[in-house]
């Protein structure tokens, strides 16, 4: 890649963050799907770059898991269960060379702190998700499974780019909504 195209994505990328990145990852914090969140959006972007945005936001603060992520859980009826220990967060005060104060942020585990007793972990619980599989390998079932949804619950499955393998999604009143059904 020139060092023109890497400058030009690199300016795309922070006016889309932005412009839009943070109303995305609002309403996408509340769970809407991505049609709704596209058609809110008063910056012109495409339905695919708010489907890739979301999904990537969704990984990276672990509302979706693939289960060959290097994690520690406790499977059991398509429910995985992972314990994470509580992060405290501290400030460090530190002087720089010319004497100037200034205040650093450092985080350490509860269990580092001295702290090890298990209700300092924050426990989550995952679903089994094989939308992408039956999607592609069993479109049939795919759409019978759709058609005992609502509209909200039915778009939020469409609308997200599911790939061909299972994927695990954290359990909120919108997943709890849609395995109910």
């Amino acid at each position: 890649m020139s060092n023109s195209n890497y400058f030009n994505q690199a300016l795309h990328d922070m006016v889309f963050e932005n412009a839009c990145g943070a109303a995305i990852k609002r309403l996408a914090d509340k769970s809407f799907p991505i049609s709704y969140i596209h058609k809110q959006l008063d910056y012109p972007i495409s339905f695919e770059r708010v489907q890739r945005y979301v999904w990537q936001y969704y990984l990276d603060n672990k509302t979706l898991i693939y289960p060959d992520d290097k994690i520690d859980y406790t499977e059991s009826n398509n429910i995985i269960i992972i314990n994470e220990p509580k992060i405290k967060k501290t400030f460090i005060k530190e002087q720089g060379p010319y004497g100037k104060t200034t205040f650093r942020q450092v985080a350490a585990f509860e269990e580092e702190a001295g702290n090890s007793n298990n209700k300092n972990n924050s426990t989550k619980k995952y679903i089994a998700c094989d939308f992408g599989i039956l999607k592609n390998e069993k479109p049939d079932e795919f759409n019978y499974f759709l058609d005992s949804l609502d509209s909200n619950d039915k778009a939020y499955i469409i609308d997200l780019p599911w790939e061909n393998k299972r994927v695990y999604h954290i359990m909120n009143k919108r997943m709890i909504s849609i395995f109910k059904a």
